[in-house]
């Protein structure tokens, strides 16, 4: 697992640095705080080729007339600087970009190499070295997307299908006996249908966005086993009242499958529902990762981490957590 994060003149942050990261790390902070460019960060560490080519759209709306050099001269916040660095102290990622070229480095311990090379007007030169990496974004992936990674659990391993079934009926639907991955005549491709006791099976995109929601990071779980998951506002679509049930069986799944997840929230009630999930386990797997515009000095981010005694502080008085 990653351990420490490091950022200089990245988007609007000037060097932040993270430390005793945990299996989840939670990112909360204002509006245009930087708590996605943390993600982007990790996309640029962990990423492989396909993942760093959608770069530019996976977190933000992409404008139709926007290339690909202006994504990343938008990157350095110090436009002086002519470039950025982002480490996680065994990768570090160093980047030169100019008006005319951008080229990105990676440094693996003593051994160093081009990432990839981008000139204006040219096409994009790509080596990826990521590996394990999964990414959740904001916009759900199409239910055929999702339902094909269930239909990849499902044949070879019954009791991770059970699992998703279960974690689901805790947590979003009682109801649920089962779920299928089929084809119905009269349909145009294969979707995952939904048994809730109601006799005819429903496709799970007619049970509400937080169904979609836990189907697709468990279905992302247990099908790809990634090493690192990225979630960019973890609580949406997801009822205030079910978060804490939500969350542990989250924190179980994560553990078991020896998986990192970092996630960006605004609910200060994701958060007390996280907390109170992770009091449950035998250790507290949570970092609460928090950036904040100095008061002196807007323009400047102060990056902050706590754990489990500072959160029950906050929640036990009060405290401003987002």
């Amino acid at each position: 697992m990653i351990s420490t994060l490091e950022l200089r003149n990245f988007r609007g942050l000037e060097h932040v640095k993270f430390e005793e990261l945990g299996r989840v790390n939670l990112i909360v902070g204002g509006n245009n705080a930087g708590k996605t460019s943390i993600l982007e960060a990790l996309v640029l560490l962990h990423g492989n080729s396909t993942q760093l080519t959608k770069l530019p759209s996976t977190f933000r709306q992409e404008v139709q007339n926007d290339n690909v050099v202006n994504f990343w001269s938008m990157l350095p916040r110090d436009k002086k600087w002519k470039g950025f660095w982002v480490s996680d102290g065994a990768l570090n990622i160093t980047a030169h970009i100019s008006d005319k070229e951008v080229r990105v480095n990676l440094e693996n311990g003593s051994k160093a190499d081009s990432l990839f090379w981008l000139q204006q007007g040219g096409k994009l030169g790509l080596r990826g070295y990521g590996d394990g990496l999964s990414i959740l974004s904001t916009a759900q992936d199409p239910p055929e997307n999702i339902s094909e990674l269930f239909n990849r659990i499902a044949p070879l391993n019954p009791r991770n299908e059970d699992r998703i079934q279960d974690l689901i009926r805790r947590s979003i639907e009682p109801r649920l006996q089962r779920l299928r991955y089929a084809k119905p005549l009269g349909t145009k491709s294969h979707l995952v249908y939904a048994d809730v006791g109601e006799g005819e099976m429903l496709p799970f995109t007619q049970l509400g966005q937080a169904f979609s929601r836990a189907l697709q990071v468990y279905c992302e779980i247990f099908a790809k086993s990634p090493k690192i998951l990225l979630v960019d506002e973890i609580e949406n679509g997801l009822y205030y009242e079910g978060l804490e049930d939500y969350w542990r069986g989250l924190l179980e799944v994560l553990e078991d499958q020896n998986v990192q997840l970092f996630a960006t929230t605004h609910s200060r009630e994701c958060m007390e529902a996280a907390h109170r999930a992770a009091k449950t386990r035998d250790s507290y797997p949570i970092r609460y990762l928090r950036l904040d515009r100095r008061v002196d000095d807007p323009a400047k981010i102060v990056a902050t981490s706590f754990g489990e005694e500072v959160m029950e502080s906050a929640i036990q008085f009060n405290k401003e957590m987002r």
